[in-house]
């Protein structure tokens, strides 16, 4: 499943809610979460609606209309599906948010995690994501390699954050990979209308099965967009280096 969310707050920009999960697994397999969601601003939030992403299904949580500064309130999920093999598993929290319950927009938060049922396996599919600024777009450029010797059927997740939607990678992505091959792709990425150009942090999420073991991987990066971009919003920005250009100009004239 992929996650490609709607405008609102970057991932990685400062927010005022502060997200936690402990995870506890039977000897069964059941999964219970614990979402801990504290602001720790100095105004309410409302409308506060997490949801979880684990596994390849989402939970919707009941929405909390009102968090008060330095209120933390904590939220039992136990809708996880069962584990069935040893190993890691990744967990992804998506909370949105308003900063005014009125025609406020709504921002976003995330928080990644992982959770081992009887013992951690630590994936040995490595890698790196860069980035290539475009003219209208950017470009993820991730490159992976299997440090094992066995070959692994991987599924991938990528994490963009709100305002930045990926052309061709849409849901859950999968292939196999040999023992030390090396797997390179470019992913391209748009922002939406009003963005500002900068750096915004992604996260790839890499599983495999392997006979009874389940085993699970973040890769961490950051794709850039250029002061020219951020849709409809890249407007005033043009129009500050311009009037900058021509106040150089004019100066540099009335010195010569």
């Amino acid at each position: 499943m992929g996650l490609c969310l709607s405008p609102g707050l970057a991932l990685g920009e400062a927010t005022p809610l502060q997200i936690s999960t402990v995870t506890q697994v039977s000897d069964q397999g059941k999964v219970s979460i614990a979402l801990t969601l504290k602001n720790i601003g100095s105004r309410p939030l409302f409308h506060v609606h997490p949801m979880f992403h684990f596994h390849h299904t989402m939970s919707r949580m009941p929405m909390i209309s009102k968090l008060e500064p330095q209120q933390s309130l904590t939220i039992k999920n136990d809708r996880h599906p069962s584990v069935l093999r040893i190993g890691s598993y990744p967990l992804v929290a998506v909370v949105n948010y308003k900063n005014s319950p009125n025609e406020s927009p709504v921002m976003t938060a995330i928080h990644t995690d992982s959770f081992s049922y009887v013992e951690p396996m630590v994936s040995t599919i490595v890698g790196k994501i860069g980035s290539e600024v475009g003219r209208d777009q950017s470009f993820l450029k991730i490159s992976l390699r299997n440090n094992s010797s066995s070959f692994k059927n991987i599924r991938m997740m990528l994490i963009l954050p709100p305002g930045l939607m990926a052309e061709n990678f849409k849901g859950l992505m999968g292939f196999t990979i040999h023992s030390g091959e090396e797997k390179f792709f470019e992913i391209p990425v748009l922002q939406v209308a009003g963005r500002p150009g900068e750096n915004y942090p992604v996260h790839l999420l890499v599983e495999y099965g392997e006979m009874l073991n389940h085993y699970s991987g973040e890769i961490r990066g950051h794709i850039d967009f250029g002061p020219w971009m951020g849709g409809s919003g890249r407007w005033p920005q043009l129009l500050v280096f311009a009037f900058l250009a021509v106040t150089l100009l004019l100066a540099v004239r009335r010195r010569s």
